[in-house]
């Protein structure tokens, strides 16, 4: 009994050491086929020097910090460009992206500047009302002339996804709206590249205003009054709401840690780090801790012998980066590198990830947005007449998976925002003074000439992977990890097979299968028989059975030689004896 349970148990081990050998063969498998995240990595000191504020004034305009720019790219590789052949490229709009054409046509705007959505899925504009960015706005030191005065429109809209106008404000607060982004909290980031300063507004104070109607709806107020133009830093004194924190000296433009050069975006984490685009003159990355304190930066102008010969920008030089996106399920933050015509993306900690260019896009790249594993771009216009319009990437492979626009040329769209399951796409222009609405049915295929993506909201993310690396193509995965895991498979059944095998034929030889029934029969009797009810009827039975008991016939010293009478049967002779 001791040998099969000893096989038994043998027998398990076995099939527990083959299920463990099958999962560590499987993770192995998923290891082999997935890409490596990309190291961190350090900066070094000459990359990324800032000049001091003396050199800031000493060189009047804002001139390249880097004119002497490194061939290499990073980790010394050229970046590869992420192209779609031509064959497979159409030039048509996807029919799936569909033009509101009536939605929000009867209002009317400055240039727009942005737009952004915000959590109850409204959307708001930035405008500049009756201002303009000219030739003139500023002057050879990127200074604005303050005297001109705030905006006197409101340049902040709320619509409803009806396209219909909630409420208004930012009257007498701005000078030259530029960034929007509203965060997953509802508070308002913004730019103004005249006074170079970045704020914040909490979204309780604006719904405070709100409630309250202290800005309603009403045409533009012509007796609004002015802000003190000599006391320009006191400029959100008078009204409401007030900014929760300011970043930049106001009308001072540098490139130190204080102060900004025409900052253009933002983009805010969920844990509150933000990244401010210091874009039209500075051409770097920065990135802010939730009390807008500096963490690291990164990226330089390309605007030297480089650029003026035609080479390729590097990874991390950039000529305006103009918009930003995060998706945060990846760990990425996008840049729109507007003159230089791609975009590129970057972990959160300033790595360079990947590079988005493609000749149909054109050699300008306005905004970004993303929403569910894409990419919405729009151009703007070039020396080579591209069509504007917008574009829709796949962020793991980077091909174009479809196109849209209105029926109409667009001029220059400045921004462009995605709701969170891409299923609405707003694009606002600057100079036409315009906003699109685009509706997605997201759960229908997406045409890219003859290559066909199906949208898939539940799917995993894919894991970070450096571009630059030669991977197989995916048919040749899924066959090599098809093969593995029926040669796994096969493996398994065949060691089972042989285990069980050597139990049954251990047994045969001992005959256990044909008296195993018997040895249990008899262990359950043994076991009976030391039952303490047996012993006790075995007792009680005892004197009955010594009258059955004869004397050993060979023991005559013990035979009794008197009659075989009992003193019962003769009473009188006991009492005899005992007189």
């Amino acid at each position: 009994m001791m040998n099969i349970q000893h096989d038994i148990a043998c027998c398990i081990s076995v099939l527990f050491i083959l299920s463990f050998t099958k999962a560590d063969c499987q993770n192995y498998i998923n290891l082999q086929h997935r890409e490596i995240r990309l190291p961190e990595r350090k900066f070094a000191f000459n990359e990324y020097s800032e000049y001091g504020d003396n050199d800031d004034r000493s060189k009047g305009a804002m001139v390249p910090q880097w004119n002497v720019m490194p061939v290499s790219y990073h980790n010394g590789r050229i970046p590869k460009i992420t192209t779609d052949s031509d064959a497979r490229f159409t030039d048509a709009f996807d029919k799936n992206i569909i033009w509101d054409s009536h939605w929000a046509n009867d209002l009317k705007f400055g240039q727009i500047s942005a737009v952004s959505i915000d959590p109850d899925g409204n959307i708001v504009v930035f405008h500049r009302g009756t201002r303009t960015w000219s030739s003139l706005t500023f002057d050879t030191n990127n200074k604005f002339d303050s005297n001109k005065g705030p905006i006197r429109e409101n340049t902040i809209i709320l619509l409803d996804k009806f396209g219909r106008k909630l409420f208004e404000w930012g009257a007498n607060m701005f000078y030259l709206p530029h960034g929007l982004t509203i965060d997953l909290d509802g508070n308002y980031w913004l730019t103004d590249v005249a006074m170079h300063q970045v704020f914040k507004f909490d979204a309780k104070d604006i719904a405070a205003m709100r409630d309250q109607q202290k800005l309603k709806k009403r045409e533009y107020n012509r007796e609004a009054t002015f802000l003190d133009h000599r006391d320009p830093d006191n400029s959100f004194e008078k009204y409401l709401p007030k900014p929760s924190l300011s970043l930049g000296e106001a009308f001072e433009p540098g490139n130190d840690d204080r102060r900004f050069c025409k900052p253009t975006a933002v983009a805010v984490m969920s844990n509150g780090d933000f990244f401010v685009s210091d874009g039209y003159c500075n051409s770097r990355i920065i990135k802010f801790n939730v009390k807008g304190q500096k963490i690291l930066q990164w990226g330089r102008s390309w605007e030297g012998e480089g650029r003026m010969n035609g080479q390729a920008p590097p990874s991390y030089a950039f000529c305006i980066p103009h918009a930003l996106a995060l998706a945060s399920e990846f760990d990425l933050i996008f840049v729109a590198d507007r003159e230089n015509g791609r975009v590129l993306s970057f972990l959160t900690n300033g790595t360079f990830h990947k590079e988005y260019k493609h000749p149909a896009m054109g050699t300008k790249i306005y905004s970004v947005a993303y929403a569910k594993e894409r990419l919405y771009l729009i151009n703007g216009p070039d020396a080579n007449n591209v069509r504007i319009r917008g574009f829709v990437l796949d962020v793991n492979s980077g091909d174009i998976l479809s196109q849209f626009g209105p029926e109409q040329k667009m001029g220059r769209p400045h921004d462009i925002a995605v709701t969170e399951n891409g299923s609405e796409i707003y694009v606002v222009e600057l100079d036409i003074h315009t906003i699109y609405k685009f509706t997605q049915h997201i759960n229908v295929s997406m045409t890219a000439g003859k290559s066909v993506v199906r949208t898939n909201s539940h799917h995993e993310p894919a894991p970070l992977t450096d571009s630059n690396t030669n991977n197989p193509s995916t048919g040749g995965t899924t066959t090599a990890t098809l093969v593995l895991s029926l040669v796994t498979a096969a493996v398994i059944f065949i060691a089972l097979c042989v285990a069980i095998a050597a139990v049954v034929a251990r047994c045969q030889k001992r005959g256990c299968l044909l008296i195993m029934r018997k040895r249990m029969r008899w262990e359950a009797e043994r076991r009976e028989n030391f039952k303490l009810s047996s012993l006790l009827d075995g007792r009680r039975s005892k004197s009955f059975k010594i009258l059955e008991k004869r004397p050993n016939p060979r023991d005559f010293s013990k035979l009794n030689t008197e009659p075989e009478t009992s003193e019962d049967e003769h009473p009188e002779n006991s009492l005899t004896k005992v007189i």
